[in-house]
């Protein structure tokens, strides 16, 4: 048999996971031995805590592994420090409230988790090849080690209707967690959207919980200030130090805009990389403050261009522009923006003027940017694509705050 690797020995070269053999000790006490078949999503350029995700076959010999004759998706983490790991907990949540509200729908929307481990390990031990557990030392890499039921990357979606009717979906199961389960996900990106297949039909799934919170746990404790996401997907609050209002709804429904731009944008289709340069690349290379002053000029200075879509993905412009034009005025109206352009484009007048935003006598509405970004909105947008209605998982009542 060829080597076999700890898992955090192949973390320095992501790329070299397809084909190795890895073993670690599972939750249940037993030691696997499993083969990287293939590497499904590879963050770029090391951005955000998740790192990889795989497509994995267990080869141990243990009799009682159960592990076997499914076909696994294993995603290996490197947090940074502030996260915690309550992904198994989280989802089994979510699933006792559908199954409680006889709101079935939403459980092909949720992954089915398999095993959740954390591993923490100091430099000496990973040169050792040695890991010691969470409670042997608080210093040193964490590693979170989650193991699920099959799922697809969205670089496997070769139908445009499949993949608008993915990100519909994941508007809808977002919300839904929020409203009904009570938790809001707080790291939406492109590698944390996945689907499954039943019966022939595509079903958007809301992958990775780690960084997600319990709503009415939000603003509590010492962590309450800490700011998840992944840079290039995160709001431009969230990566404004000044910033003091939490972690808004609002602000992983930006994130779910961005995850479709960049995918529009920066792929010629899904899973292959345009080329460079790529639009959007100081996104995925900044720091935070670059970033965001570079999210802040788009939505303030650049208005005006037309969107640098690919032509595989044009049939996604009409959202794109929408949602586009909607941050533009609502950033333009945002107290704490001083410069504003002086001029406005006709459509952008036209806007702000059924928006009435000048005349509002009501404190400013930080959970829908005054009105003019919700949930509803972007349902009515998202509810159809190219003139075709989508199937709408949730019909229940959706306020938007």
């Amino acid at each position: 048999m060829d080597a076999v690797y700890q898992l955090h020995e192949l973390n320095d070269d992501p790329h070299s996971f397809a084909g190795a053999r890895c073993s670690f000790k599972g939750s249940d006490g037993y030691t696997r031995i499993i083969l990287i078949v293939r590497i499904l999503h590879c963050a770029e350029r090391d951005v955000g805590h998740c790192s990889i995700v795989v497509e994995v076959k267990c080869e141990c010999t243990a009799l009682a592994c159960n592990w076997h004759e499914k076909n696994l998706i294993l995603k290996v983490c490197f947090p940074e420090a502030g996260s915690s790991l309550s992904e198994k907990m989280l989802i089994q949540e979510a699933k006792r409230v559908a199954e409680h509200t006889s709101e079935l729908w939403a459980l092909n929307h949720l992954p089915d988790l398999i095993d959740s481990i954390s591993i923490t390990y100091n430099d000496k031990n990973a040169r050792q090849g040695n890991i010691t557990t969470v409670e042997e030392t608080c210093e040193g890499s964490i590693m979170y080690i989650t193991v699920f039921e099959e799922l697809h990357p969205l670089s496997e979606l070769d139908d445009l209707t499949d993949l608008a009717q993915v990100f519909y979906d994941i508007l809808q199961i977002h919300r839904w967690l929020y409203k009904c389960a009570g938790i809001l996900h707080r790291d939406l990106s492109i590698g944390n959207i996945m689907f499954r297949r039943i019966e022939g039909k595509v079903y958007g799934v809301l992958n990775d919980f780690d960084l997600s919170s319990f709503v009415h746990d939000m603003g509590k404790g010492p962590a309450s200030d800490f700011r998840t996401g992944t840079r290039p997907f995160m709001s431009v609050d969230l990566l404004d130090p000044k910033w003091k209002g939490g972690h808004l709804y609002r602000h992983d429904l930006e994130s779910l805009f961005f995850i479709m731009i960049c995918l529009a944008c920066r792929y010629e289709r899904p899973g292959v990389p345009a080329a460079e340069p790529r639009p959007f690349s100081k996104w995925f290379s900044g720091t935070d403050g670059e970033v965001r002053k570079e999210k802040a000029d788009f939505f303030i200075d650049r208005f005006s261009g037309a969107l640098p879509v690919q032509p595989y993905f044009v049939g996604f412009t009409d959202w794109l522009n929408s949602i586009y034009y909607w941050l533009c005025i609502a950033y333009q109206g945002r107290p704490q923006i001083r410069h504003l352009p002086k001029i406005l484009p006709a459509r952008l007048q036209n806007l702000q003027a059924q928006n009435n935003l000048s005349s509002r006598n009501t404190p400013y509405d930080w959970n829908t940017l005054d009105g003019i970004f919700t949930y509803t909105d972007m349902k009515q947008l998202m509810s159809s694509f190219q003139d075709q209605p989508l199937e709408t998982r949730w019909v229940g009542q959706n306020p938007d705050h």
